[in-house]
């Protein structure tokens, strides 16, 4: 494990070994691709106390839309594509109720304007809270995404990028879909790769348990059976705080990022857990992807970013907006992933160009046997733009 008690010199070393790896690991693909990933996102609140005067439609009517997503909105300009998961419905009436849960999430339609407001392309719907109004309230979330210019990612049909001229496959399913159809997604993910259909697959699962430092048996086995049909991400979200990763087949899974802009919960949440280790809901990651590929769309490998944040810009009340941390504020958050991340070394936190924290994870090539196949055609190409602008970023 890598800690930041050696020395200035030493870390700073240490950094630059793994921004060396990442660049002579990656010299040879002609393409990438820059994806980002959040926590939980609820984009309203409890259908009882959203007229609260610190409800997240308070500060949505007081602040304007664009004060949720401020603080990373660079940050998600500059990605080919920004992904969250929506947990909670977006519709304008409570019709569809559904009366057997005792907690209801809602937003009017109009909410969809804060992910258009804050430069995000796709929300994930695959979670417990999407079916609050049951097929009703799913509905109305996809017409208010639609009419935003909002992609949406659900169930068994995945959503696809195109950009450059490789397509990726998202992925968004519960804990039910996952128990009712995991093996034929799976199949599916296997049959796309295999066929070229898609050069890359990212699954976003909605599994775990709420308040939990550690991730589950049952998260892990899902994670690795998905890495091993051929996901090249998988990212689970529902515990709303922040949880380790792992490495299965030269794939990233994350086990949690814990909340982004959650109007479920109008304070900060600190629950005590076993061996005396509290579970502070304020610390969140924002994990940058960057996947790699040659000209003739074959995947070569990944590399990870993670942007240590915290979910409120005030504590314990919460004020709906995630920030990024100074790197000294960042340490208590890298050490909540390295708690949980047992096969993982997680690297030094270090300061980005702008002085704020991030946390560089060593370069994947692809798994033995994969990816090699589309050899360059064309000599050496100049390097990929390490932040797409607006104008050439996929949708």
């Amino acid at each position: 494990m890598i800690r930041k008690t050696g020395g200035g010199a030493l870390r700073r070393f240490l950094a630059m070994l793994l921004v060396l790896n990442a660049l002579l690991s990656a010299a040879s693909a002609e393409k990438m691709i820059t994806l980002t990933f959040t926590g939980d996102c609820t984009l309203g609140g409890v259908e009882s106390s959203r007229s609260a005067d610190n409800a997240f439609d308070a500060f949505a009517e007081q602040k304007g839309y664009g004060w949720f997503f401020a603080n990373l909105r660079d940050v998600f300009t500059a990605d080919d594509c920004t992904v969250i998961n929506l947990e909670g419905v977006l519709s304008d009436s409570t019709a569809g109720m559904n009366s057997a849960r005792n907690v209801l999430f809602r937003g009017p339609s109009a909410f969809a304007g804060i992910l258009t407001e804050g430069s995000v392309e796709l929300a994930g719907l695959g979670n417990d809270h999407i079916t609050d109004y049951q097929q009703t309230g799913l509905n109305a979330t996809k017409d208010a995404l639609s009419s935003a210019g909002i992609a949406c990612a659900y169930g068994s049909e995945p959503w696809i990028l195109e950009k450059n001229g490789i397509r990726i496959a998202f992925f968004s399913i519960d804990t039910q879909l996952v128990n009712t159809r995991g093996k034929a997604i799976r199949d599916r993910i296997t049959a796309m790769k295999r066929d070229g259909e898609v050069s890359a697959v990212v699954a976003l699962i909605h599994n775990g348990r709420d308040y939990d430092p550690r991730h589950s048996p049952t998260q892990e086995k899902i994670g690795q059976t998905f890495a091993a049909a051929g996901a090249d991400l998988v990212i689970m979200n529902c515990g709303h705080a922040v949880q380790g990763v792992e490495i299965a087949e030269n794939r990233s899974i994350f086990y949690c990022l814990g909340n982004f802009a959650y109007g479920g919960n109008r304070e900060i949440r600190t629950n005590p857990y076993r061996g005396g280790r509290n579970v502070n809901s304020l610390y969140a990651l924002a994990v940058q992807a960057r996947l790699y590929f040659r000209n003739s769309g074959a995947y070569d490998g990944q590399q990870i970013v993670l942007l240590p944040l915290h979910s409120s810009g005030t504590d314990p009340a919460n004020n709906y907006q995630p920030r990024r941390l100074t790197v000294a504020e960042a340490e208590a958050v890298r050490d909540a992933v390295q708690f949980d991340s047992d096969h993982v070394e997680i690297p030094a936190v270090e300061a980005d160009e702008e002085g704020l924290a991030r946390i560089v994870m060593p370069f994947l090539p692809p798994a033995e046997g994969e990816g090699q196949a589309g050899a360059a055609e064309d000599g050496m190409p100049e390097p990929p733009p390490s932040r797409p602008d607006r104008e050439t970023r996929g949708r």
